[in-house]
């Protein structure tokens, strides 16, 4: 029998592959609201179903604007950009948005345990975060507007570096809710 937190581990891991997937078919079949509709639809039943929704919540927008501010810069920069897309707001489509979002939600389930081994979080954040952008490029749903081995060795770097010090964030978070009695919020 699979436990009720490994059935919310599952839940949580695919519900970041579902919104990838809808993101990327969305953004190629011009139906960018599809990732945006399958992103923040994951997130209503993650809080749904979460037990330390609060924290979760702290994670969602702390990691998730690192993680947008991130894709700005990379669009602002010439790094990335996105086909049909043009918006004075952000300089990101909202899928994006969406898909920085539900991976944040990932960080403190699913890929928690790399918080105790983070020379491996930090590689596997690099390949991994590098290799979903390249995928994307190759779908159609992004451009790499420098060339694409430049474009992939920045967001190689970057995710190297983001993901480790998302993790520490996700246990700074844990470890001051813990000592606040999960009253208040970090933010």
């Amino acid at each position: 029998m699979i436990s009720k937190r490994m059935k919310f581990l599952l839940f949580n891991f695919l519900g970041l592959q579902f919104t990838w997937a809808a993101c990327a078919y969305g953004a190629t079949h011009e139906i960018p609201f599809l990732g945006t509709l399958i992103g923040f639809s994951y997130i209503v039943l993650h809080f749904i179903f979460a037990q330390q929704k609060l924290r979760d919540l702290n994670v969602l927008i702390i990691i998730g604007t690192l993680g947008i501010i991130m894709d700005i810069f990379n669009a602002q920069f010439g790094v990335i950009g996105f086909h049909n897309f043009n918006s004075q707001l952000l300089n990101i489509p909202t899928w994006l948005v969406a898909l920085w979002l539900v991976f944040s939600l990932m960080i403190p389930h699913s890929l928690y345990w790399l918080s105790k081994h983070l020379p491996i979080a930090s590689a596997a954040g690099a390949i991994g975060g590098a290799l979903s952008y390249w995928f994307g490029y190759k779908l159609g749903a992004i451009d790499f507007l420098m060339t694409e081995f430049m474009s992939f060795i920045i967001i190689f770097i970057q995710w190297g570096i983001l993901f480790p010090l998302a993790l520490l964030l996700v246990k700074w978070i844990t470890t001051k809710m813990s000592s606040n009695n999960k009253i208040s919020a970090v933010i």
